[in-house]
């Protein structure tokens, strides 16, 4: 039998991947939840028939999540990450030796209990002592947060539909721009240039509603419509760029590769300079 995954990215656009086994599907509260194992990319994590992660290029997302923001920081000790309940995030901020504490909040557990099952390279991370996981509504644990209460905040999101569509949101980073303070950092994925151009813009203008300093970056992840995909950072003081980002042992992100993220395609500069109003 020849077996197909497919992801209708856009109403024109599929990304199909040959399976070779079927590792977990199943429905939670919230969506489906599903685990192939395919020829070319390894194993693959879906929610809803969206490609989450997969084993080849999970490393250049996570990397490039999380490091530009902690290396910014220097030495950050408390991190919270909403989303990302494969634990790929988590593994990488805990490549920092300065963290003392990572909370993963993640709203469905069953995304937890499957990649734990099936992706233990990334889930793995969650059982190092200093993570704590809690499962519930993101946005709602950050609002009982006191002020100051983290250094960064990563926001792994989905793509913006459903109970996610907050966390792209000016009320959601103005909470994430009380919690982390004067010296904090946020980082959160964005979405593709080339089929996401209006979501860029209106992430970016809603940051700068609540963060001084606001940046955009990107980075290639093959199995993510359009490739190229970018990240947006943002703080109240903390320069974005480090002078000197820390030494760590990654695959695809390094100092060089940062310092050149931020340089933007024209056609990116494009999007952020138009004027939706026009």
């Amino acid at each position: 039998m020849d077996l197909w995954w497919t992801e209708q990215q856009t109403p024109g656009l599929r990304l199909g991947l040959r399976c070779e086994q079927v590792l977990e599907r199943r429905v939670s509260s919230y969506q489906e939840v599903a685990v192939y194992q395919t020829s070319q990319y390894g194993r693959l994590l879906a929610l809803d028939d969206m490609v989450m992660t997969t084993e080849a290029d999970e490393f250049v997302y996570h990397e490039m999540l999380v490091h530009p923001a902690l290396s910014a920081l220097g030495r950050p000790r408390r991190v919270l990450v909403v989303g990302g309940g494969d634990g790929g995030a988590v593994r990488e901020v805990l490549r920092h030796p300065s963290v003392e504490r990572v909370v993963l909040a993640e709203l469905d557990g069953a995304v937890v209990e499957a990649c734990r099952r099936h992706l233990p390279s990334l889930a793995g991370a969650l059982d190092d002592p200093r993570v704590e996981v809690c499962l519930g509504d993101g946005i709602a644990y950050l609002a009982q947060l006191p002020a100051g209460a983290f250094d960064a905040i990563l926001v792994d999101a989905p793509d913006p539909l459903g109970p996610a569509e907050g966390l792209f949101g000016a009320p959601f980073y103005a909470d994430c721009a009380r919690v982390l303070g004067e010296r904090g950092v946020l980082a959160a994925q964005t979405e593709s240039p080339f089929l996401h151009g209006p979501l860029i813009r209106a992430v970016q203008a809603a940051l700068r509603g609540s963060f001084s300093r606001v940046g955009l970056y990107w980075a290639v992840i093959p199995t993510y419509p359009g490739a190229m995909w970018t990240f947006s950072i943002a703080s109240r003081g903390t320069p974005l760029e480090a002078e000197q980002p820390a030494a760590l042992s990654t695959r695809y992100w390094s100092p060089e590769v940062q310092a050149a993220a931020f340089a933007l395609p024209p056609f990116v500069r494009q999007i952020l300079a138009e004027d939706p109003r026009s």
